[in-house]
């Protein structure tokens, strides 16, 4: 789930919304913060009848619809064209940005710097022939235009503003007017032009299936501007497999419009006809169909990563549009990857590492860990009774008398401390610092506490349960990576602080004491996490209509299959043998074999001449020839031997009555391994009860997002999303299915 701001949390949980839904997107290499930040400065400059709004947000100026002007050879006799209103508000036709002096120049900025990778400018019928085009780095000279549609693919980095300067009119004596402006190369279509939309994202949260994102968009063609057969429309730049961008906006009420961060898809296909334009897009994973032969047995173990970058590399995927998450290095699996299409290898090692795989939203794959993560607390330089570990688990701490100043009560509620050295006779304390504060609150060292986590860990907001002397101030930090990625000061401290915030993902997180109490340490009993979700759908804002419940049939047992390789007693067999004929430029060929096979050696047969292996895999072997005739077919055998495979189940008992289910993963060997398989899909499996629900449509949701459904019987009842489809014409719907999570 995308963060966003409060405003728009709290906007979004009202009945009522007051404020539009925005849509935007984008065919191509297009900067959209760049389209939407962009401004015109000192409008006084440009003619009054100027709109500087429209051309950035895709309005057409329609060629019918020109104001007549005294710009040379500019103004046609004819009804296309009509007399100028004397006053700004009058003139209620688009035309663009002109600017008031003939061979005027037109200069958009940008709030901070941009990387616009090339324009994409409509200039209208008195085109510019010759004119620059500035920004701070550079400057790029245009010779000889001929058209009002005007494209470039110069790329202007850092850009904080860009200067369109003319010097040659197309028919001399002309204002410079741009009726539209995109910053990229493409199309870009805004809320006023879209008729439709629809977003559709499919994720298995155990990967029964492989992922899918499919979007399909329907615009107006007015004026037949989209038609394919116009040699200066931009339809002619579409191309299969261009990047689509889709970004969703919600106006706040003070009238800022916050974006939710855009997808990105494929272009699949589009068709047009007189009165709109539809497009189709999808994910990463549809054209991933080839097959990965390199699976090879590892007796030390490979990590699932490594493997996973394996097969990007194989697929011929650019690792820059990968996310895998670092927590797969630390699994390791022996058997090699069957003969499967690279993104069924993906679903595999997802599996494998107990990780969701999906499209991630800048149009990338990424694999991340979607399990329950466990939590280790410690801390250095503690009291010799401090038991730091312990203060993740809830349970009551005991008190022990101390000369922290003002700290113990003379009660039945407080303990002697045994002597330092008597190890056993010391109860749960919680963590207790070394470290005492001075007469100001202030330490030599701050006390801290480190909790790390297995993985990728999310929450929003947690508990801090100090003991009687409760400090004044705290800094919590969170790390991914060994990156800070957030520094949260606490100032409000109390004996149970509540911190109610959305920190981002962390695998550490140091909790630290900036300011204590006077004279004392710091006694920490006990840290609690909050929600892993802070969406709740409610009755009465989010949901359009009652949700729909659906008992699924229930799953008694849920076996695992281990798959154990073993070599072979027996003599070499022969694994594959072709007919080939070779050429003096290609003498290489590659045999591949059914089962997985290891010991390989090949020869040539019936014929003078040697063969040599140059790699393998336990799935193939690419050889190669020598001292053979071209031209002359010629057989080639290659002998080895094949693993033994055994099989052994690992089971996990989730009812006493249903249907079992048998999960069979090639890669998993392992006995722990297939246990904690097991218990992760057990999980998923156990409660067989999903929703179908209906509600107003958030572009922030993701697949495999966990919510908090309202249930009469339940409450904060957990539901992990499988199915999201948002449904755009003026205004956003959304429909959900989910799994009920225990």
């Amino acid at each position: 789930m995308q963060a966003v701001s409060g405003q728009y949390k709290e906007m979004m949980k009202r009945k009522w919304i007051n404020r539009l839904c925005h849509m935007r997107v984008s065919i191509g290499m297009i900067n959209q913060e760049a389209q939407a930040s962009a401004q015109v400065p000192d409008q006084e400059n440009y003619e009054y009848y100027s709109d500087f709004y429209k051309p950035l947000n895709n309005y057409a100026v329609k060629e019918n619809e020109l104001y007549a002007a005294c710009d040379e050879s500019y103004t046609r006799i004819d009804e296309g064209m009509f007399f100028l209103p004397r006053e700004k508000n009058m003139a209620v036709l688009n035309q663009g940005i002109i600017t008031e002096q003939i061979k005027g120049s037109i200069r958009f900025t940008f709030p901070i710097p941009q990387d616009i990778k090339g324009l994409t400018i409509e200039f209208g019928h008195a085109w510019p022939v010759n004119f620059v085009i500035r920004s701070d780095h550079q400057e790029v000279q245009i010779v000889g235009n001929n058209a009002g549609y005007f494209t470039t693919d110069e790329v202007f980095e850092e850009s904080t503003y860009l200067e369109i300067q003319p010097s040659l009119m197309r028919y001399g004596s002309n204002r410079l007017r741009i009726h539209q402006i995109t910053m990229g190369i493409g199309i870009y279509f805004s809320g006023h032009e879209i008729k439709s939309a629809t977003q559709q994202e499919y994720v298995s949260p155990i990967n029964e299936e492989l992922p899918t994102m499919d979007f399909s968009l329907t615009v107006e063609n007015r004026s037949r501007r989209f038609d394919i057969e116009n040699v200066s429309s931009s339809v002619n730049f579409l191309e299969a497999g261009q990047i689509i961008n889709v970004q969703y906006g919600q106006e706040l009420d003070d009238g800022m419009i916050e974006w939710i961060p855009k997808t990105a898809l494929l272009l699949k296909d589009w068709k047009v006809n007189d009165v709109e334009m539809s497009f189709s897009a999808s994910d990463r994973f549809i054209d991933l169909n080839e097959n990965y032969y390199r699976g090879v047995y590892h007796p030390e173990g490979i990590s699932l990563y490594e493997l996973a970058v394996d097969v990007l590399e194989d697929a011929r995927i650019d690792f820059r549009e990968v996310w895998l998450d670092p927590y797969l290095r630390d699994v390791l699996i022996n058997n090699p990857m069957p003969v499967v299409t690279h993104k069924e290898a993906l679903q595999l090692i997802a599996n494998a590492g107990r990780c969701v795989l999906a499209h991630g939203r800048s149009c990338n794959i990424y694999m991340r860990s979607s399990f329950t993560q466990e939590l280790i607390a410690g801390s250095d330089h503690v009291a010799y009774y401090s038991n730091p570990g312990t203060i993740l688990n809830g349970k009551e701490k005991i008190v022990y008398a101390s000369t922290f100043l003002n700290y113990t009560r003379v009660d039945s509620g407080v303990c002697f401390l045994p002597r330092e050295g008597t190890a056993g006779a010391i109860q749960d304390a919680g963590y207790v610092s070394e470290q005492m504060a001075d007469d100001q609150g202030k330490f030599s060292q701050n006390p801290s506490v480190t909790i790390c986590a297995e993985a990728a860990y999310k929450c929003f907001g947690l508990t801090i349960n100090f003991g009687e002397n409760f400090p004044k101030e705290l800094r919590i930090s969170v790390f991914y990576e060994s990156v800070c990625v957030e520094n949260y000061p606490v100032s409000d401290v109390s004996r149970s602080t509540v911190i109610a915030h959305e920190f981002p993902e962390w695998d550490v997180m140091k909790i630290e004491v900036c300011r204590g109490a006077v004279s004392s340490g710091v006694v920490l009993h006990n840290i609690l996490f909050g929600e892993s979700t802070d969406y709740v759908l409610e009755y009465g804002s989010e949901l359009k209509k009652a949700p729909t419940g659906k008992q699924l049939q229930k799953v008694k047992e849920i076996q695992v299959v281990r798959t154990l390789y073993s070599q072979s007693q027996a003599a070499d067999v022969e694994l594959a043998r072709e007919k080939i004929s070779i050429s003096a430029a290609d003498n290489r060929y590659t045999l591949y074999f059914r089962n997985p096979s290891y010991g390989l050696s090949c020869t040539v047969i019936g014929a003078m001449g040697s063969a040599r292996i140059l790699e393998s895999s336990s799935y193939y072997a690419t050889i190669e020839l020598s001292g053979i005739r071209e031209g002359i077919e010629i057989e080639v055998a290659v002998y080895g031997r094949e693993y033994v495979p055994s099989y052994a189940l690992v089971s996990r008992q989730l009812h006493n009555s249903g249907v079992q289910e048998v999960w069979d993963n090639p890669l998993i060997s392992d006995l722990q391994h297939a246990v904690k398989l097991a218990d992760w899909i057990g999980d998923y499996l156990k409660t067989g009860k999903e929703y179908e629900i209906s509600y107003r449509g958030d572009a922030r949701v993701d697949g495999n997002d966990l919510m908090i459904l309202e249930n009469q019987r339940l409450e904060n009842m957990k539901i992990r999303v499988y199915k999201h489809v948002l449904e755009y014409n003026g205004t956003l719907s959304g429909r959900i299915l989910a799994r009920r999570v225990e």
